[in-house]
């Protein structure tokens, strides 16, 4: 990991300064000075870092395309067995973008901002750098932090993964301070520059209790390397000042192509009329479908979403055929297995695979009747890259009154998540021409559905239909999904390993008198963190041993 001067960092700044849309307000009326400035330029450093976060984080050539696989939202065929080497580009380019890029400025602008009473700025500024430090670190464990952006140091030593927690929590609780010091000057404060809350410090406010509450909320098997962590989670409670249904912490992408593409990274590539680049898991299809073909386990049984054809464009018509040999059909649904072993897993059947859709992407809403994608014909590339939501607070309050850390309804907080995912997919679904809303009495009699479920549950069960929710909620948000998994154990994902498990390779097409199985061989554990990036770090830093075994519990909340 390279560190930077002030003045690369001024240099550095002024080239990322991206000026995006959003679907929903435009960002494109920021003044730039053309000029090199002597001092950073707040405004510049904080939009630029503010996307160079966001796309760190999100699909495209980034941690979200990869991980995906891992919790079994999408099958690739680049990370098949868990494939994601120490040479793997996408969280390299994570890696590099949060460290060179984002956090890099997110110092820069807490260096200058606070002595010249910009407090606001450095509140946001500090906000961010947690978050995003807390998202390294539960992807990678023990990360650089302490000797993070040292001029000179070349070589910094990783710090334990509670030790970082305790830290980002401090810097929180100062951020939170400037963000309300209503005595501060702010002779500059924050506005179109600022692509989530328009400089809103009470937003940002909330915000950062909302971040706080998550790196409880995950730590709490482990509260004894928190500091006062009871304590801080009784503050929180008794303060509810969380995040509203308005504020979720996305990244809207739009559907606008100049001056630069700014459609969302996945349409671009699902929808250019290219191959097939996002195989959605069977296994994730079958558990929002309410079947157990091979979703053995599965909580939902009996349900079907009403997401479905949100979360999913299926190619094919009710009658139709597919275009060659397929490997999995489930009624109009095409797709591949993770670990596929069989013959008909790397056919192309482009016209036939079942395509991301409206909320995933900003792609095409299924309607029924099927039709083969075209370029851009469908769809306009309108949706957010999700980061800490509403429903997502909803889930994390839920799963805490479960766990007995507080004392809230778990029932009424899980309606209230599932109530608030829902309308989060109606929000994308409204930037799309003609694209009707989930209705009332589905999302009714969904949530009634659940909740029966729920009040027949024991504890656990109960906890599982939580998590399950919530996975299936975060999709394209992989890195919590996968933290989740790590941290509680649900849901109780697809199980390559089980090969002698008669419930796993099922196609569902044929009769079960005589069940078509596709053989599956998995190569390697389920990995509880990350590789570190050779080239960004253990080929440079000699401080940084590489893992040799990613089965192995390293980060400290992995209880």
């Amino acid at each position: 990991m390279k560190n930077m001067n002030a003045t690369a960092k001024i240099l550095l700044a002024l080239l990322i300064a991206f000026f995006l849309g959003g679907c929903t307000a435009s960002f494109l009326d920021v003044n730039r000075d053309p000029n090199s400035p002597t001092t950073p330029q707040l405004a510049h450093l904080l939009s630029g870092s503010e996307y160079y976060m966001a796309q760190a984080l999100g699909q495209g050539s980034f941690i979200g395309n990869n991980l995906s696989s891992y919790v079994h939202h999408l099958v690739s065929r680049e990370v098949q067995n868990y494939g994601m080497s120490t040479q793997a580009n996408n969280p390299f380019n994570t890696w590099r973008y949060a460290y060179t890029y984002a956090l890099v400025n997110f110092d820069a602008i807490i260096e200058h901002a606070a002595p010249e009473g910009n407090l606001i700025y450095a509140g946001i500024a500090k906000t961010l750098k947690a978050y995003t430090f807390s998202v390294m670190v539960d992807l990678w464990g023990d990360i650089p932090y302490s000797e993070f952006n040292i001029p000179g140091l070349v070589a910094p030593h990783p710090d334990r993964s509670a030790d970082i927690y305790n830290s980002l929590i401090a810097l929180l609780e100062e951020a939170r301070a400037n963000l309300g010091d209503a005595a501060a000057p702010n002779t500059q404060t924050p506005g179109s520059d600022d692509f989530f809350y328009g400089g809103n410090a009470k937003k940002w406010a909330r915000l950062n209790n909302t971040i706080t509450l998550k790196l409880l909320l995950q730590s709490r098997k482990a509260k004894s390397e928190v500091s006062a962590w009871q304590e801080k989670l009784s503050s929180l409670m008794a303060e509810d000042n969380f995040i509203a249904s308005d504020d979720d912490f996305q990244f809207w992408f739009s559907e606008k192509t100049s001056p630069a593409d700014q459609r969302h990274p996945a349409y671009i590539e699902e929808y250019d009329g290219g191959q097939v680049k996002y195989y959605i898991s069977p296994f994730f299809y079958e558990m929002m479908k309410g079947q157990a073909h091979n979703a053995t386990q599965n909580p939902l049984a009996g349900i079907e979403d009403p997401r479905i054809p949100y979360y999913f464009y299926s190619q094919l018509a009710p009658d139709g055929t597919p275009e060659g040999k397929y490997e999995y059909r489930n009624g109009t649904f095409l797709s591949i297995f993770f670990a596929s072993k069989g013959p008909n897993a790397a056919n192309s059947l482009d016209k036939s695979l079942t395509r991301i859709g409206v909320y995933l992407c900003g792609g095409k809403y299924d309607d029924g009747k099927g039709g083969a994608l075209t370029g851009y014909s469908a769809g306009n590339g309108c949706a957010p890259h999700k980061m800490l939501t509403f429903y997502a607070l909803k889930f994390m309050l839920a799963e805490l009154a479960l766990a007995g850390e507080t004392s809230g309804s778990a029932r009424t907080l899980f309606k209230e998540a599932v109530d608030a995912a829902i309308a989060h997919v109606n929000s994308v679904a409204a930037k799309q021409p003609g694209v009707p809303p989930i209705s009332a009495a589905a999302r009714s009699a969904f949530t009634d559905a659940l909740l029966a479920k729920f009040d027949t549950a024991g504890n656990a069960a109960k906890m599982q239909l939580v998590m399950t929710q919530k996975w299936i909620a975060n999709v394209f948000n992989p890195v919590d999904a996968y933290t989740d998994y790590r941290r509680t154990g649900y849901p109780l994902l697809f199980d390559p390993q089980k090969t002698s498990d008669p419930g796993y390779g099922v196609n569902p097409t044929v009769t079960t008198d005589s069940p078509w199985r596709v053989p599956i061989e998995v190569i390697a554990p389920f990995p509880r963190s990350l590789y570190y990036p050779v080239a960004a770090e253990t080929e440079l830093n000699p401080n940084m041993m590489q893992k040799t075994d990613l089965s192995a519990k390293l980060l400290f909340w992995d209880k």
